[in-house]
């Protein structure tokens, strides 16, 4: 997993979008996973310091469920719906620019050049940044690293 965040950080160079195509994608998944508990694990402990102390202690186990069970089984949909609908405008990009790619290599792409946007994201959001600069920041480093990334690719063969 350490392997996979360095090589994120290297994107787009070709060596580490190569290295990366070649994990699998439980892999992939996985290590998206672990990223987004890491960053954010902060916003969870803080939810859980802030717990009412009013509440029954079957209303706080029933809190604590939720932080702990139903919370990661959201990230991992969001990881997957949402790099899923990325791949797919990164398949209309590879489409306009011509390139020799399947969507599976889309979606791994995608999933790793999506790191650094996610980590200024989270550090933006705790510098209390507007989440509408943060976006902008976000869609504009992604979408930069996608084009840099397909393009390393060699063009289709045009049909005759």
């Amino acid at each position: 997993m350490i392997d996979s965040l360095l090589n994120s950080f290297r994107l787009p160079k070709k060596e580490a979008m190569f290295h990366l195509n070649r994990k699998g994608i439980t892999h992939t998944i996985g290590y998206l996973f672990l990223l987004l508990a890491i960053l954010f694990l902060p916003d969870m402990i803080a939810t859980i310091i802030r717990l009412d102390s009013d509440l029954t202690e079957v209303s706080r186990g029933l809190y604590l469920a939720q932080v702990f069970v139903f919370y990661p089984l959201l990230i991992i949909f969001l990881i997957i719906v949402g790099v899923s609908i990325f791949a797919g405008a990164a398949l209309v990009m590879k489409n306009l620019l011509r390139r020799k790619l399947a969507y599976q290599q889309l979606w791994k792409m995608t999933a790793y050049a999506s790191t650094i946007p996610l980590i200024l994201s989270v550090i933006l959001k705790n510098l209390f940044v507007p989440n509408s600069i943060s976006a902008i920041l976000f869609f504009g480093i992604f979408g930069f690293l996608m084009y840099k990334m397909i393009t390393i690719y060699p063009k289709a063969p045009t049909p005759r």
